[in-house]
């Protein structure tokens, strides 16, 4: 066959066809269509989502695994607690009281507000306020964006800003919207919204962050999935969100009662140079959201929900340490599905079950290893929920379809052989299906060729019925004698029979039990006269020839009829030694290739008689054979 490819192949097919040859090499067979098949179903899996909240839950886990760290003391909180709600009333206080708690902080670097002071109040209330904002110099005010539906059903952008006078002398201000996963957790946040000024307007602690290290909002830049502010690079997805890092559960960051501040308790001092975020932690506030450190169980460790402006302390303290995490792009784990799919296939492939649970789990845990080292040490989140299933799968389809592959090879063997062999013989084959290979092979064997003398003449004039019934006996009793000794009946040949021993099992001494399945066969035969000769009818002899050599072992035939037999010039010559019994009236001929695979001991012990040489049909020498027992013509 040419190896020239067809001028109208399509472009690349020698690489495509080189390609499929190395995924055969490497998986045999068709598994690598399983591998691809498994990946497919699970890619499609994670295009559609289903994947996403166990990678969430997944991305939490890294963070409870890693512990709570210590966020430092640069950034501390100043609560609106319930025991401040105890001493000042209810949380709308008056501004005035926002006023003095500034006057307190008056040596703070930089304050910042979660909360919004849109509305107007007591004129008087509102001045103060704005005047202590404007001493203090560095303070930074909350707004909110609000989102609504115009009549028309389009969705409109609102901004909801301080009261003018407050916020005249703001130093900065952030918008304290956190927008949270399908799951309800804050995990992202949105560091810039670029819709309503069209410029990158920063969140709340962003802008806290910016105003402590004397950056303006004018140096916040987009490019390419990065936010640039100043020296500082910050990744971004495709929503402007961001992956802060978070240092712990609720009370993490280090906090101070509102009451205790404005009242002296806390001395000014304690603020210095500090970053304080000011915000509402009682429960009355529903400013609370749940975290990746946030747990329900109650047995092992429930963390609560933290409050808003804990989360605003973590933005501020991730930009200030530039401790930011990214996540792999969609292409990119995808990719990286792909691979640990083709790994795991390679890795368990022609193991053992067992040998591939272990493999499987050990490739788990390497990648579960690797994915949460990646998350440490780089702030890289890989997918794992996906990678995981797909190992998984990859293992229970390739361990299912090899188990079923070897269930049919063995019900195979099984309808194969078990015409030819006993059923002893077979289940070691079922054991060690090893031990036979169904391609073709050489090996060293003992063929057998038996005969019934004179049985075409005792057939004439006879109802078939009696002549089958006859026939059957005889080749019951061979058979099973042939059997029983681990021979291979190959095939029935009229009124005789041909069998093997040493294959499909090689046994060492497949010439001794061809010798004794020959001495018994003719026991066996005797036994059958006697009981003919009861009878009144015509005795009948069995001619048994043997010859050992190398011959070809194998399945022969066509795809729809196959037959395991032994091909060679000593299954001929076998065929051959078995009409010497004519020549030589004996009924047992052993040709002398096989006495001379046997040391003269053994030849001894077995009765081994030479009766001569022959000239065979088909070999130019004359072949030396032998006889054992007592078993002339009768």
């Amino acid at each position: 066959m040419s190896d020239e490819i067809p001028s109208d192949y399509p472009e690349g097919w020698p690489a495509l066809q080189r390609l499929k040859r190395l995924a055969n090499s490497l998986l045999p067979g068709k598994r690598w269509l399983l591998v691809l098949a498994v990946f497919l179903v699970v890619a499609l899996l994670v295009l559609g989502g289903m994947f996403e909240r166990l990678e969430l839950n997944i991305y939490d886990a890294w963070f409870r695994l890693n512990g709570v760290q210590n966020p430092g003391s640069q950034v501390v909180i100043v609560a609106m607690d319930d025991a401040s709600t105890q001493l000042l009333g209810p949380l709308s206080w008056p501004r005035s009281v926002q006023a003095r708690l500034l006057e307190k902080l008056k040596e703070a670097r930089v304050v910042g507000f979660d909360l919004l002071f849109d509305l107007a109040t007591k004129p008087a209330e509102d001045k103060a306020l704005g005047d202590a904002v404007a001493k203090q110099g560095r303070v930074v005010l909350g707004t909110h964006f609000l989102f609504t539906t115009d009549a028309a059903g389009n969705r409109v952008e609102e901004f909801e800003r301080p009261q003018p006078e407050i916020m005249a002398g703001a130093a900065g201000l952030g918008f304290v919207n956190t927008p949270t996963d399908i799951d309800n957790v804050i995990r992202h946040v949105t560091l810039v919204d670029v819709n309503f000024f069209k410029v990158p307007f920063p969140a709340l602690g962003l802008a806290v962050g910016m105003t402590a290290i004397g950056l303006s909002p004018d140096q916040l830049h987009l490019a390419g999935g990065r936010l640039i502010a100043g020296n500082r690079v910050i990744p971004l997805d495709s929503k402007n969100m961001a992956l802060p890092c978070f240092w712990g559960p609720q009370g993490t960051f280090k906090t101070y009662s509102y009451a205790d501040v404005v009242t002296g308790k806390v001395p000014e001092e304690t603020f210095r140079d500090k970053i304080v975020l000011i915000g509402p932690t009682s429960p009355v506030a529903h400013d609370y959201f749940p975290t990746p450190f946030t747990s329900s169980n109650l047995v092992l460790s429930a963390q609560l929900p933290s409050p808003g402006v804990e989360i605003h302390a973590s933005v501020v303290q991730s930009f200030l340490d530039g401790r930011w995490y990214r996540r792999f792009p969609a292409a990119g784990n995808l990719a990286l599905l792909f691979l640990i799919g083709l790994l795991t296939a390679l890795i368990i492939a022609r193991r053992s079950p067992w040998q591939g649970l272990l493999l499987m789990l050990v490739t788990a845990g390497a990648v579960t290893g690797a994915a949460f080292l990646l998350w440490r040490y780089d702030r890289l989140w890989i997918n794992l929920a996906a990678p995981l299933t797909l190992i998984l799968l990859t293992y229970g389809s390739m361990t299912a379809t090899d188990y079923l592959q070897a269930e049919l090879g063995r019900r195979h063997t099984r309808e194969m052989f078990g015409r030819y062999v006993s059923p002893a013989v077979v289940e070691e084959l079922m054991r060690d299906p090893d031990k036979v290979a169904l391609g073709g092979q050489r090996q060293m064997v003992s063929v057998m060729f038996c005969d019934i003398r004179g049985f075409t003449s005792y057939s004439e004039n006879k109802p078939p019925e009696e002549v089958v019934q006859r026939l059957n006996q005889y080749l019951t009793a061979m058979s099973h004698v042939i059997l029983r000794l681990g021979g291979t009946l190959d095939k029935y040949l009229g009124d005789g029979l041909m069998a093997i021993f040493g294959a499909p099992i090689f046994y060492p001494d497949h010439v001794q039990r061809a010798l004794q399945a020959a001495v018994e066969i003719q026991q066996e035969v005797r036994q059958l006269n006697q009981v003919w000769a009861a009878q009144g009818a015509q005795p009948l002899n069995v001619g048994v020839g043997i010859n050992s050599g190398s011959v070809l072992v194998g399945n022969v035939g066509s795809p729809e009829r196959m037959d395991y037999t032994v091909i060679g010039e000593d299954v001929n010559l076998a065929s051959r030694v078995e009409g010497l019994t004519k020549t030589f009236g004996t009924l047992i001929i052993i040709s002398e290739r096989s006495v001379n695979l046997l040391d003269e001991a053994l030849q001894q012990s077995l009765g081994l008689r030479y009766v001569g040489q022959a000239e065979v049909k088909g070999f130019t020498l004359p072949v030396g054979v032998y006889t054992v027992g007592d078993y002339g013509m009768e």
